[in-house]
């Protein structure tokens, strides 16, 4: 074993070599160490003494090369890599400068000539040889330099390079063996010139492999900076007011204010970037593949064509990331929203991506920044449009709190729903009796085909529940939280459908009082939307809920998103969400307990004692009661056979306050999610 495990570094190695340079006459610079370094370097003299001594003894043989190599490294194997080239380094050293010192003066002191006559008897004269190990000498001094200065930069910046162990290795093992040859060569000993051809062409091999390292390494360095000067920028112009929007604009859109602002559907409209000096201007970022985001997308399109019309925001789009130009002109081609010419598309993309990331949980997808005057009001305004709709316009600093504060108590379950579709949030003349059903998850039965048997049978047993109170209207969709769910609800939708035609339509007729429909809701963006809408609620008022003082209606909605967020978060759990859109009262629980609740309403129904359960006075009572019985808590949670749960936020968008068990309430850790297409 040459490398211990626990090999350490020498904090002094820089100071050594620096003195070894000296010696080795390849700097011109003398170094003198300070006297910390000269306690420190005095600490491992014994070291290199011995090494010196290694390195010169048994010169005469030029077999055992490798035994020789070994030994050192043994003797040097609780050092790090860089500490033993040094090191090793230093032990030559010493040998060498007292050979070239007694050669340079021998012609001047008789006694240098006398003991360079005894240091050769026997020997043949160094000769032309002295210019090889000169040649050699300067390599590796380069190497151990260069090794040097790449290994501080590794400690201090890991994320910076990353050099294969076994480079370190390999230059160990080279220059030792150049080491040994040279010692050959001074003392006059005869060494083949392929030999020395071969280590030659070697060392220099590693030479150029570590100057292009540390090259790479240099360059990435100077990029880093770069970086790091842009990210600054970025700090200051979006953590102050500024006199204009253009003091924004023009280091964002990295174009000056005379640059031309593209209107594709209607060149007539083409503006200069100093036409934005004064009012308020809304700046999409998103990806280039902003298509893919049709929801918001068209969120986006809606708002824009409300604005348009009274001139109230110029909206212009900022993509980040890398594009072509033909991809781009296709993009821009029908977006009502201005954009830049291809050439003058953002350079610092990536610094720009990675403050978004870090500063507003940008994830590729659209998000809206909101300038007004020269300030930066809202870095997300689409996240407002998502969950207040028009009500959050005109947009205004602290608009979250401000439209909390005044709609929050209001709220009904229909808010929720908002975006799913038209059919749940219709207001009906009769809205007390309008019902709306969500269910999603997974029951994980014996087969794909039994979970959709199950689901139809809850749907078909809330049907027959619902048919005791007279004239309800009953709508429910599955919603689902991956392609394999999707794949579930187009045969759930089927299978309910029939359950809904039968039972309306068939001999027996059980649905007399009940207008039950199964809601045809997109699987894809809408749903995302809604998931995204319940965890932004449930992140907002679990901020406002800090000092636990939510009531009514607030705080009904935040137990309803903690329990939707609870249950889609736990693996092999099917749930479902009732309630009736125009008032705040609903229910989220496990669909396992929901349907034995459902059993036991509609066994009491067969048993004669529906005016029982119609002195509940709804539906939704009804089931509480039962629920409550079962175990279902008052705040939507159940308090049977459950546990506290990790909840893993998507992406990085709360900046602010913090996440709290749904169960202990205590402040919960914040995790990262790496999320593939499944």
């Amino acid at each position: 074993m040459t490398h211990s495990i626990y090999a350490k570094s020498i904090p002094e190695t820089d100071a050594l070599m620096k003195i070894v340079e000296n010696v080795l006459n390849v700097s011109s610079k003398l170094y003198e160490p300070n006297g910390q370094e000269k306690s420190a370097l005095g600490a491992i003299g014994p070291i290199i003494h011995k090494i010196s001594c290694e390195v010169s003894s048994n010169c005469s043989e030029i077999q055992g090369l490798e035994q020789r190599i070994l030994r050192l490294l043994k003797s040097l194997e609780k050092f790090n890599w860089d500490a033993k080239i040094a090191i090793t380094l230093a032990g030559f050293a010493t040998n060498y400068a007292e050979f070239f010192l007694i050669d340079e003066v021998y012609t001047k002191n008789t006694t240098a000539i006398s003991l360079l006559q005894l240091k050769r008897l026997g020997q043949k004269d160094i000769g032309n040889n002295g210019d090889t190990v000169k040649e050699l000498v300067t390599k590796m001094t380069c190497i151990a330099k260069n090794i040097l200065t790449l290994k501080i930069i590794q400690d201090n910046h890991p994320s910076t390079i990353s050099i294969d162990i076994t480079d370190f290795q390999s230059a160990s093992y080279w220059i030792i063996y150049a080491i040994l040859l040279c010692s050959l060569e001074i003392s006059g000993q005869e060494v083949q010139r392929v030999l020395v051809d071969s280590i030659i062409k070697k060392i220099d091999g590693i030479c150029s492999h570590f100057i292009s390292k540390l090259k790479e390494c240099q360059k990435h360095e100077q990029e880093q900076k770069i970086i790091k000067e842009q990210y600054e920028i970025y700090v200051r112009i979006f953590g102050r007011r500024h006199d204009d929007n253009v003091s924004i604009l023009e280091p964002l859109l990295n174009c000056k204010e005379d640059e031309e602002l593209i209107y594709s559907k209607d060149p007539m409209k083409n503006i200069k970037l100093k036409d934005l000096a004064n009012g308020s201007v809304i700046i999409v970022l998103s990806s280039f593949d902003i298509d893919v985001y049709r929801e918001e997308v068209s969120l986006i399109e809606a708002f824009s064509n409300k604005t348009n019309t009274n001139g109230l925001y110029h909206i212009v789009w900022l993509p980040i990331g890398h594009c072509n130009e033909e991809t781009y002109a296709t993009l821009v081609s029908n977006k009502p929203w201005y954009y830049l010419r291809f050439k003058s598309l953002v350079r610092q993309t990536v610094v720009l991506k990675q403050y978004a990331r870090k500063e507003w949980g940008f994830d590729e997808k659209p998000m809206m920044m909101v300038l007004d005057n020269g300030e930066v009001i809202h870095h997300d305004a689409l996240s407002l449009i998502q969950m207040w709709g028009d009500l959050a316009i005109p947009f205004k600093r602290d608009q979250e709190t401000t439209l909390w504060r005044d709609h929050g108590k209001s709220l009904e379950f229909k808010f929720l729903l908002d975006y799913l579709h038209d059919d749940f949030t219709r207001v009906e003349k009769e809205s007390d009796s309008q019902y709306a059903c969500l269910f999603g998850g997974r029951m994980l039965q014996k087969s794909r085909e039994a979970d959709e048997k199950w689901f139809a049978d809850l749907a078909e047993k809330l049907m027959k529940a619902a048919n005791e109170w007279s004239n309800i209207k009953l709508k429910m969709a599955y919603l689902s939280a991956n392609k394999e769910e999707v794949n579930l609800e187009t045969k759930i939708k089927t299978e309910v459908r029939d359950k809904i035609k039968i039972n309306k339509h068939g001999k027996e007729q059980i649905l007399k009082y009940v207008d039950v429909q199964y809601v045809d809701v997109d699987q894809v963006s809408t749903v995302n939307l809604f998931w995204s809408r319940v965890r932004n609620i449930m992140l907002q008022l679990s901020i406002l809920d800090e000092n636990k003082t939510l009531e009514g209606n607030m705080k009904t909605l935040l137990d309803t998103t903690r329990g939707i967020v609870k249950y889609s978060s736990l693996q092999s759990t099917a749930w479902v969400l009732i309630g009736k859109p125009r008032t705040n009262e609903m229910i989220i629980c496990g669909a396992e307990l929901f349907s034995e609740c459902l059993e036991q309403i509609n066994k009491e129904i067969d048993g004669g004692k529906s005016e029982l359960i119609k002195s509940y006075g709804s539906l939704i009572k009804a089931l509480r009661v039962r629920l409550e019985e079962k175990g279902l808590g008052k705040n939507n949670v159940e308090l049977v056979g459950t546990h506290c749960f990790k909840h893993v936020v998507y992406g990085d968008g709360m900046k602010t306050g913090g996440m709290k068990c749904v169960i202990c309430n205590k402040a919960m850790k914040k995790v990262a999610l790496y999320q593939c297409c499944e």
